[in-house]
């Protein structure tokens, strides 16, 4: 029977999906877990790797492929690899019974993938069993509602062209619109295809856990609907929970499920995510929060958490608020206000430390950031470059609510001050040079800003490259958040052009540390 025969066969059909829910293979919102998850083990860093890039770069090559995966992971923090397989979810480059492989449909096949299963290299197979030699614990990275599809040709799969229904289209979120191929979850043929996906990696392949990337991506069901639909979520993640729950009994070792969510409970819920629900039914081990910003609420998921010993990570990705890569200065400053916050350790995604998918630039201290990440301590000794910014960005397609706690860009009010809040959660040894920088887009050469910091003026500003820049005592700032107070002076009533605050950076020059 052919892909396409076979997935039409059971996915296509509402019938089968009622005659699980009669028989209970379905679990209800209410029902629990077979058991609990228990106390997963602790990482200092996970990368999540996209498979794509990788084995793009590779060009076939299984032993460059491998290199370019694993090389950069040697001596570091990382602990665990989440790897997905560079498909997106909904096809596979691996051998799958359930899903079609990549480009099939499109007669645009990744002929290595190919190649590699036919010499007995599956992908899966091998990442799980190199992964194993370096005492790396791996898990399956399943984009749940990827949407690369949209305008990869060679990524649409069949079931998408015969189910047009299934896809939401393009709606109107708050002002975000959708991509065209996101997946509505309401309709019982696509939670049925992720499980099906699910149960076979876990039959096939020695995974340590699986990650299901709900940020891969939202939304999944249509506008104002997401709140009466979030428990078909719940349940898919119940029936999914029990599932890894019986392979890890056969195995007689756990299988930890991670999820990848929104920045913030608000936007979890307004995404349709019962996040509270997930860890009430204890049906997670771990949680990674947010995709491109800055301000992730890191303490309201650890109070939620903490109590279930359910382990939390602060993703580090600097797009879409406008830092992409992220600069090794702000990507040190930003692990340092997570791990003070009380993260278990930092989450690694869009992550490129193999040199030939960005410039050689990025490439080096990318990695060599791997090696300090994961502990704070070491990490504020040896990065000389801190810098704490105020998170800045809007939201961007297939991350609606993703962004909530995003201040800037903002206007300058004409007639009070406009407060930014800027979290730097670091003590900073003596000598440091210390300064605030900020960007004011539309600000006049006749203009002047009044700013505070904490109730205290900052003064001495200098402008340079559109920026203004001032120097700040350590004695200025407070470990946490930080309150800055920015006023035109005077005030300019009526004035023609707006002036909007573009950015707001704490840059920090540490001595050097000790050799």
């Amino acid at each position: 029977m052919s892909v396409r025969a076979r997935a039409a066969s059971w996915v296509g059909s509402y019938g089968l999906v009622a005659t699980l829910l009669a028989s209970g293979l379905v679990w209800s919102n209410g029902a629990p877990a077979a058991e609990p998850p228990g106390k997963a083990k602790r990482y200092r860093v996970i990368f999540n790797c996209d498979g794509h890039a990788v084995a793009k770069d590779a060009q076939g090559d299984l032993g460059q492929w491998l290199e370019n995966l694993f090389g950069p992971l040697a001596e570091s923090h990382v602990d665990a690899l989440f790897w997905c397989d560079g498909a997106g979810g909904n096809t596979a480059n691996y051998d799958s019974q359930v899903l079609e492989r990549t480009g099939a449909r499109a007669n645009l096949p990744r002929t290595y993938i190919d190649r590699w299963i036919a010499e007995g290299n599956d992908p899966p197979a091998v990442v799980v069993r190199e992964a194993k030699k370096r005492q790396i614990d791996v898990f399956y990275s399943l984009r749940f509602n990827d949407i690369h599809d949209s305008f990869i040709p060679d990524e649409m799969p069949t079931f998408k062209v015969e189910h047009p229904e299934w896809m939401l289209g393009e709606q109107d979120y708050d002002g975000v619109k959708s991509f065209k191929t996101s997946l509505n979850f309401a309709f019982p043929g696509v939670r049925e295809l992720k499980f099906r996906t699910v149960e076979e990696l876990f039959q096939k392949y020695d995974f340590d856990g699986l990650e299901i990337d709900f940020l891969r991506g939202a939304p999944y069901f249509l506008p104002g609907t997401e709140s009466q639909n979030a428990p078909l979520l719940t349940q898919l993640l119940t029936r999914i929970r029990r599932h890894l729950t019986q392979r890890a009994a056969e195995r007689g070792r756990p299988i930890r499920l991670a999820v990848r969510v929104d920045e913030s409970l608000k936007s979890c819920r307004l995404n349709g995510f019962e996040v509270s629900r997930w860890i009430e039914l204890g049906l997670i081990d771990m949680i990674a929060m947010g995709s491109g910003v800055m301000d992730i609420q890191v303490e309201e998921f650890k109070a939620l958490a903490a109590p279930k010993e359910i382990q939390i990570y602060p993703c580090l990705y600097g797009w879409p608020s406008r830092y992409s890569p992220v600069p090794a200065a702000l990507a040190a400053g930003l692990a340092l206000n997570y791990h003070a916050q009380g993260a278990d350790g930092i989450y690694l995604f869009n992550w490129f430390p193999h040199t030939k998918n960005n410039s050689e630039s990025t490439g080096p201290y990318q990695t060599g950031l791997l090696k300090l990440l994961g502990d704070p301590a070491v990490l504020q000794r040896q990065q000389q470059q801190l810098l704490f910014a105020a998170d800045r960005g809007r939201p961007q397609r297939a991350y609606q609510y993703n962004w909530l706690h995003c201040v800037l860009p903002e206007k300058l009010p004409v007639d009070k001050p406009l407060e930014v809040a800027l979290r730097a959660f670091a003590r900073f040894p003596e000598r440091t040079e210390l300064s605030l920088q900020i960007e004011v887009d539309g600000l006049q050469s006749e203009d002047m800003l009044a700013v505070t910091c904490n109730g205290t003026p900052i003064t001495g500003w200098q402008r340079s490259k559109g920026r203004l820049q001032a120097k700040i005592g350590a004695a200025q700032l407070r470990f946490g958040v930080n309150r800055v107070g920015l006023q035109l002076v005077p005030p300019a009533t009526g004035a023609a052009t707006p002036r909007t605050v573009t950015a707001l950076e704490l840059h920090a020059t540490q001595p050097a540390a000790a050799p």
